[in-house]
């Protein structure tokens, strides 16, 4: 090879490694016999993991929330209140009855008055004092809650105890406006019979804000799996030598140190213990929801080697009436006959091949190529698992 033929090759090589992968020759390799078509071979590309942090994953054993629930009346409507229900009342005559104020139940007539529901939910570390905001649900036949006051309303624990009370104007985030009946029109934003009272609540009772009995924090995993428990006890263990130990697919205790708990200081600990990222992992699902026709599947989805068809068939019935009248000046009366055409059209089937080890992305784009829907997707994914090329679980809403 002359020197003017190797410097167009290597420009020409050079030009290749522009616009292609770079490929690496040993020093001593013969390039004068190479092949003028170099086959690059396509990497699959690695999707790093996503590290999140411990206290996204888990929580602490015995720090629940507390679910807090009251009855109560609401006041003050533009007259979208209950119309004549027994229950509000007798109620409001209650209320009254705390104020010296003696009322038959039959002769309260008013149409600004509803009852509701009282919900609210108090955190972990929560303490007496402190304010809870509270969601206010009708449960009568009133039609709007919109300007409406609650008036003062116990809560209660799921052990029926007072925890908190609740009082305060609603905000309701929509309206409701026009007349209704015949002849009548209105118009409606939003829910109107459920509202907010920010800050509505004033909490009786303090919750347990103990969180390391025997200097021992268990940490529960949101998303039980055995592998990133290991993975968290791994973590956990080199920030913190021989600290953490995992009880099972859901539970994974650590150990404070006799030091830290000695100067007091095991919030620090927790603290320390937050910011430790991990990569959680979990099995293998496909959830379908055919009624809004949802598909949703993780990145490890795998597919085995399989041949997919897909076709539709469409049948359409059509029903026609036909009336024979008779002849004038006869006995006979009018015949009715049925008419039935069927109409059938099935459109072709396209056959992909789906290859071995094949991922949601491929999926995807032999999903596109095949012209389905949603929908038809479910089918499609159905019988994949049915054929066994599918090995996850498939779990339907």
């Amino acid at each position: 090879m002359t020197i003017l033929e190797r410097k167009l090759l290597t420009c020409g090589m050079a030009l290749v490694a522009a616009i292609a992968p770079i490929a690496v020759f040993p020093a001593d390799a013969d390039i004068t016999n190479a092949p003028a078509t170099i086959a690059v071979p396509v990497a699959a590309v690695a999707i790093p993991d996503v590290r999140v942090r411990l206290k996204d994953i888990v929580r602490i054993q015995g720090l629940g929330e507390r679910e807090l629930i009251g009855y109560g009346v609401v006041v003050g409507l533009n007259g979208s209140g209950d119309k004549d229900i027994e229950l509000t009342k007798r109620t409001m005559a209650n209320i009254l009855q705390n104020f010296n104020i003696s009322l038959p139940p039959t002769d309260i007539k008013s149409k600004n008055v509803a009852a509701v529901v009282v919900t609210a939910r108090a955190p972990a570390f929560h303490r007496q004092g402190d304010r809870l905001d509270v969601q206010v649900s009708s449960i009568g036949d009133a039609l709007s809650l919109e300007g409406g006051i609650l008036l003062m309303t116990p809560l209660l624990d799921s052990d029926g105890a007072l925890y908190a009370i609740a009082q305060g104007g609603l905000t309701i985030g929509g309206y409701s406006t026009g007349i209704g009946g015949v002849g009548g029109q209105t118009q409606t934003k939003n829910y109107t019979t459920v509202g907010r009272i920010p800050d509505g609540a004033v909490l009786r009772q303090g919750g347990d804000t103990e969180f390391a009995r025997g200097g021992t924090i268990k940490l529960v995993l949101r998303h039980p799996d055995f592998t990133t428990a290991n993975r968290l006890t791994e973590a956990i263990n080199h920030k913190f030598t021989n600290s953490a130990a995992a009880a099972d697919a859901g539970t994974v205790s650590v150990r404070i140190p006799d030091s830290i708990l000695d100067a007091n200081q095991a919030a620090s600990f927790v603290a320390g213990l937050e910011t430790i990222r991990v990569v959680p992992d979990a099995p293998s699902k496909i959830v379908v929801n055919e009624r809004t026709g949802t598909i949703v599947m993780g990145g490890q989805v795998r597919i085995s080697e399989a041949v997919v068809a897909h076709g539709n068939l469409t049948v359409k019935i059509g029903r026609t009436l036909t009336a024979y009248m008779p002849q004038p000046f006869t006995a006979a009366g009018p015949v009715l006959t049925e008419k039935v055409q069927t109409e059938t059209t099935e459109d072709q089937a396209r056959i992909m091949l789906m290859p071995g080890t094949a991922t949601v992305n491929d999926l995807a784009d032999l999903v596109n190529q095949l012209g389905a829907t949603p929908r038809d997707l479910i089918s499609i994914l159905a019988a994949l698992q049915s054929l066994g090329a599918i090995q996850m679980e498939i779990v339907t809403m």
